[in-house]
């Protein structure tokens, strides 16, 4: 469990309600990272990504669950938020959850040109990563 009472686990919080993409890096079958910038939402202590079904993650993760995801750090490398924990490929996504996502991501699936049909369709597979450690500065 993340403890978030913490003056940087609330700084951590406050990230994952205001922030619109994240990290995810999951490990190739080199085992070399993969890092690539995603969409989220953050919603009862997990991570909801989707990705297309074909997408580089997905191999990666069915190999290996094990992920890490994290914010940009500012210009000076500062404002670090790493956490660390286990991915879940196509979890059961509440209705909810789904029109939540949606919700958050409306005007950045405008600017590709789609819609929220069209990118639901596309995006198809959901990833949920439960972390288990958090880390910065």
């Amino acid at each position: 469990m993340l403890d978030f009472t913490t003056p940087f686990g609330a700084h951590a919080l406050e990230r994952l309600n205001k922030e619109e993409v994240i990290w995810l890096v999951s490990v190739d079958e080199r085992g070399t990272p993969q890092p690539v910038p995603v969409w989220f939402l953050w919603r009862e202590g997990a991570f909801l990504i989707y990705t297309m079904p074909a997408s580089h993650k997905v191999p990666n993760l069915q190999r290996n669950p094990r992920a890490a995801l994290h914010f940009s750090a500012d210009a000076q490398g500062d404002d670090v938020v790493v956490f660390t924990g286990a991915a879940e490929l196509g979890p059961q996504v509440s209705a909810e959850a789904a029109a939540l996502y949606l919700q958050k991501y409306a005007e950045g699936i405008a600017r590709l040109g789609s819609t929220p049909e069209e990118f639901a369709r596309e995006y198809s597979l959901a990833i949920r990563v439960t972390p288990e450690k958090l880390r910065g500065f």
